[in-house]
């Protein structure tokens, strides 16, 4: 069995060693997908008077060195070898697990109390962390040797709890990590208790939260706990949060919101971004105002089809990072068109809504000059072409006011009134069957047959560019 294995990995070798060749003489560079290393955990926390007492296991430890994190607070850093085999691994300033192949290791430390528990606790970012290095599941035993009761979260599943004479006991279990640590005097009863999701309250709306819950289920985000209590300060901690109303939608929206903030890592300004994400995943308008209007401007704009590829491309997204820019270009390439709905909406949350618009994603060429800045929009079936940016490079002067828009140079001179179905060129009036022309960004968009109509423009196109050319810069006739 043995040799059969070292055959098959020689073989494995040779053939990656003639496929490195290979790459290598056709010029082509393969990037390594950079990886997180992982390792599962399993804490252990004595609640007592002065401080909580920690002993910490470390397993599938991975074999580099990964320096250790130890909470601000903490204090008699050591090696715990009560039940481990050995802290081979735990260097002598214990600061790091040096390299090796003992993928087990336990330590134990201390956090302190400054002052009695009395009403509420929080232990902020308490627990050891390894640096490049996440765990992929936790297991959590609290005992509270005080017998103070009341509740004690830290956002992963509550699997077991039991109250005895000396001592209360409390298992948790969990994907990923563990960081903070929340108790309170008052017990609840636990108002839900989904596969992503738990509250504790004295309330009631469970439709929600199931419905929350299967939300934060889909778009796979780790469980987190909620604790509804009228009486305590609000606080936000890395997977649970202490809230004291009890609206349950703006409860379920804010659960979303968080959950998509963390699951994908979009900046806390993006909430936009994150609201609209949440809302593609579940089918469902959630979150502010401004992002359910951005949503339904989405879902008018684009097709069921549509809609559905760019769910499941953040589906796939899912873990990774993204921003507006991102969610933007995600657009590009399910419709095949350029937008920049989401960075020109992705800051400034009492800002007016951009329109969701669509760009010919073909550089624009105006006279053969490359013209980065200026994007033909795709709206109604039809093209758009901004006619600021556009004519004033022809020796036109564009303005506005509230009743018309001018566009003149020294022999041509139009005048289009915003409202009515007419135009005025050279002060001879002429009647149209539509408007041809749109407000839309700071610019006024005008369709393409009417602008190679009226400004005397040739538009060539081809695979990557749009050429607009002026057949005459100055040239009378209607």
């Amino acid at each position: 069995m043995k040799f059969t294995v070292r055959t098959i990995i020689l073989l494995l070798v040779v053939n990656s060693l003639l496929l490195y060749m290979h790459y290598n003489q056709a010029g082509n560079v393969v990037a390594k997908k950079d990886t997180v290393a992982t390792y599962t955990q399993e804490i252990e926390v004595i609640n007592r008077e002065d401080a909580l007492y920690i002993r910490h296991h470390f397993s599938e430890l991975p074999s580099g060195r990964h320096e250790i994190v130890w909470p601000a607070t903490s204090i008699s850093h050591s090696c715990y070898t009560e039940e481990a085999p050995s802290c081979s691994r735990l260097d002598e300033s214990a600061t790091a697990f040096v390299e090796g192949e003992n993928n087990q290791q336990s330590i134990s430390y201390e956090i302190p109390k400054d002052r009695p528990m009395l009403k509420t606790r929080l232990f902020k970012e308490s627990f050891v962390a390894l640096r490049d290095a996440s765990a992929v599941s936790t297991l959590f035993h609290l005992t509270d040797e005080t017998k103070n009761g009341g509740l004690w979260v830290n956002g992963l599943k509550r699997v077991g709890h039991k109250k005895m004479e000396h001592i209360d006991y409390s298992l948790f279990r969990g994907a990923g990590e563990v960081k903070d640590l929340y108790w309170q005097k008052d017990d609840l009863p636990i108002l839900y208790d989904g596969d992503r999701l738990t509250v504790y309250s004295a309330e009631k709306g469970l439709a929600l939260l199931k419905e929350a819950d299967a939300a934060l289920k889909e778009i796979k985000a780790k469980h987190s706990t909620v604790v509804i209590d009228a009486n305590k300060p609000a606080l936000e901690a890395t997977r649970f949060s202490v809230v004291n109303h009890t609206d349950i939608a703006d409860l379920s929206d804010s659960l979303l919101s968080n959950a998509i903030h963390s699951r994908f890592s979009i900046s806390n300004k993006e909430d936009l971004t994150a609201e609209v994400t949440a809302a593609i995943l579940i089918q469902k308008a959630t979150g502010s105002k401004r992002s359910r209007k951005a949503y339904s401007m989405l879902t008018e704009s684009l097709s069921t089809n549509e809609l559905e590829k760019l769910r499941r491309q953040l589906v796939v997204q899912s873990g990774n990072k993204l921003n507006a820019k991102t969610l933007d270009k995600m657009i590009g390439v399910v419709t095949g068109y350029k937008t920049e709905f989401f960075a020109r909406n992705g800051e400034g949350s009492r800002q007016p809504l951009h329109p969701f618009l669509i760009e010919d994603p073909r550089k624009v060429k105006v006279d053969s000059s490359v013209k980065p800045e200026i994007g033909v929009v795709l709206k109604d079936g039809k093209e758009w072409y901004p006619a600021r940016e556009i004519l004033s490079s022809m020796g036109y002067k564009v303005t506005s006011n509230k009743q018309s828009l001018y566009i003149e140079n020294e022999v041509r001179k139009f005048r289009f009134p915003m409202k009515e179905l007419f135009y005025v060129y050279n002060e001879q009036r002429y009647d149209l069957s539509s408007t041809p022309f749109k407000a839309l960004e700071g610019d006024y968009y005008f369709e393409e047959n009417a602008f190679i109509r009226f400004f005397l423009l040739s538009i060539e196109k081809s695979a990557d560019s749009i050429t607009i050319i002026s057949k005459t810069s100055f040239k009378k006739g209607g």
